[in-house]
């Protein structure tokens, strides 16, 4: 049995973070810069998988004081780890993540043609509420999913932010 261990993307990722990028996605990458600027940056949550030493998948998460929605930028899992439950293990982590920062709400894109993650997505009890034509660079629609953070997981304090959505 592989085993999955979750953890803070560190600086030293940098190049595995890129890397996966290009083993994962034709197009609309994130770049080197933007990787670098994420994983310095205090409202972005970036968890790496690792099987062994090598990094099998990664997720971002963006978080915003301003409001209880929490965004899930990327989700990525190399083609050697999938179908593994790497991918179930990072979002079961993203949401704990978001539910600690006192957000109710996750929302993600994913292409419309991407049917594996949708499902994935669906078990994990989010709803597809819009469809946005031309969302992708080749000109792809995007489906976006959202799922509420039930009060179970939400472990933030009573004087955290409201749960009320506009």
């Amino acid at each position: 049995m592989t085993t999955i261990r979750l953890r803070k993307a560190r600086a030293e990722d940098l190049d595995a973070l890129v890397n996966l990028e290009f083993a994962v996605f034709p197009g609309d990458r994130i770049s080197r810069r933007s990787w670098r600027n994420l994983l310095k940056s205090p409202s972005a949550l970036v968890t790496v998988a690792t099987v062994g030493d090598v990094v099998a998948g990664c997720t971002v998460v963006l978080l915003n004081k301003r409001t209880a929605i929490a965004r899930l930028y990327s989700i990525a899992v190399a083609p050697h780890a999938r179908k593994q439950g790497v991918a179930r293990l990072l979002l079961d982590v993203a949401t704990l993540a978001v539910a600690e920062a006192g957000a109710c709400l996750l929302r993600l894109e994913t292409r419309f043609d991407n049917l594996d993650a949708q499902r994935l997505f669906i078990h994990l009890g989010f709803k597809p509420f819009k469809r946005i034509p031309g969302y992708y660079e080749d000109g792809a629609e995007a489906v976006r999913y959202q799922r509420m953070i039930s009060d179970d997981e939400i472990h933030a304090p009573p004087e955290s932010k409201s749960c009320h959505l506009n």
